[in-house]
């Protein structure tokens, strides 16, 4: 990631993500102009530079701030829930309601998979791993409870994420991103709940 060279104003470095997401999404890595997104910041070109070093970093920093964002909504959503049914719901929740808000940053996840394909690990994929005790502790807790089947908890984690994930890329690119909401909703219940009819006492 970008290193900071020079006393940073948080409101212009603000500015300059928020348009970078809206330049990059719209035009690609290729096509975007810092200079354009300067301009939509309202902050010179020059300054760009200096916050970010160059638009490949320009484009790294839009991918990380996101995902800080993703993870803050998430974090403050299941802050103080015990119950892991109701946290898993309130972590989904959270996730669909987040890209409902920003769906031109699932463009961010995919331009930089295509650009930078092999040269870094994809920013998405970081903060899985890296958040992916607190679903691990999560599922455990239920399993613990007896509310959960004994099933494997690295899996179980793994189909969750992926489960997101891929309702989300799916609804932005079909252009339904306004929907998400209820549409995480529908995936976490089945995640929760299965489709299978099964006996009381298999459930667990």
């Amino acid at each position: 990631m970008p290193v900071a060279t020079a006393v940073q104003d948080p409101e212009k470095r603000q500015a300059i993500l928020k348009a970078s997401i809206e330049v990059f999404a719209q035009q690609g890595f290729g096509g975007a102009d810092v200079e354009v997104i300067a301009d939509r910041a309202g902050v010179g070109k020059g300054t760009v530079y200096r916050y970010f070093g160059n638009k490949r970093d320009l484009f790294l920093a839009t991918a990380d701030a996101g995902m800080r964002m993703l993870e803050a909504s998430i974090l403050e959503a299941i802050d103080g829930v015990e119950d892991p049914v109701e946290t898993i719901r309130r972590s989904g929740n959270a996730y669909g309601e987040f890209f409902r808000k920003h769906p031109r940053f699932v463009e961010i996840l995919i331009l930089e998979r295509a650009e930078f394909r092999g040269s870094i690990p994809d920013t998405h994929l970081v903060y899985r791993a890296k958040n992916r005790g607190v679903l691990d502790e999560i599922i455990k807790q239920g399993i613990r409870d007896g509310v959960f089947r004994n099933l494997d908890v690295h899996e179980a984690t793994n189909a969750f994420a992926n489960l997101l994930f891929g309702t989300v890329v799916t609804g932005c690119i079909e252009g339904a991103s306004g929907k998400l909401g209820q549409a995480i909703e529908n995936a976490v219940d089945i995640y929760i709940h299965g489709i299978l009819i099964r006996p009381k006492a298999e459930a667990t």
